[in-house]
Order: C-alpha cells, then structure tokens, then sequence
C-alpha cells in the first residue's frame, strides 16, 4: 500500500491555476482517483495497489500539469506497512 501527500502554495495557486483556486483540488483528487487511489485526509491519498509503479505513474500525470508544478510546495510519497484507523475509538469513548 502506497501513499501520496502534497501541499500547495496557495498564493501561487492563486496565481497559476485561477480563481476559484480551491477548485484544482478537485482536479488533483480527480486524477488520483483516476488511478487507483482514495482520499484520506486533507491532502493524503492512498493506494492498495502494493506497486511502487502506481505512485510514480500518478507523480508523472501529476508533473505534466504545469498550475500543479508551479503550486506545489511539498510532494511526497511513501510505503504504508499497515494503516489503523483510530476515528471510531476516540469518537466512542
């Protein structure tokens, strides 16, 4: 399992991608969906596919996108062992 984090630099996504800017997120999650991965949280995606070639497939879509390259302030990925998910315990306690 793989996953992929970035954050943007809103002023330059102001800039580069136009008003209303917050629109390119949806873009970006479009794509990622595209290709097999899932939203998590703010700006974290994840994929089950256990193939380190679906996070670079994804990272090249997303390095033709020129709004996205100018924007991007952080882009990462990373191989995910295991993935708890607290949510439920810590809303039922």
């Amino acid at each position: 399992m793989y996953a992929l984090s970035f954050d943007m630099v809103v002023s330059d996504l102001k800039q580069y991608y136009g008003e209303p800017y917050n629109k390119a997120y949806y873009e970006i999650k479009s794509l990622l969906k595209d290709n097999g991965f899932t939203w998590v949280q703010g700006s974290t995606y994840l994929t089950a596919n256990d193939d380190l070639t679906a996070l670079v497939k994804v990272v090249m879509e997303l390095s033709k996108i020129d709004w996205f390259k100018k924007s991007v302030r952080d882009l990462r990925g990373f191989k995910v062992e295991s993935w708890s998910d607290f949510t439920s315990l810590v809303k039922n306690s």
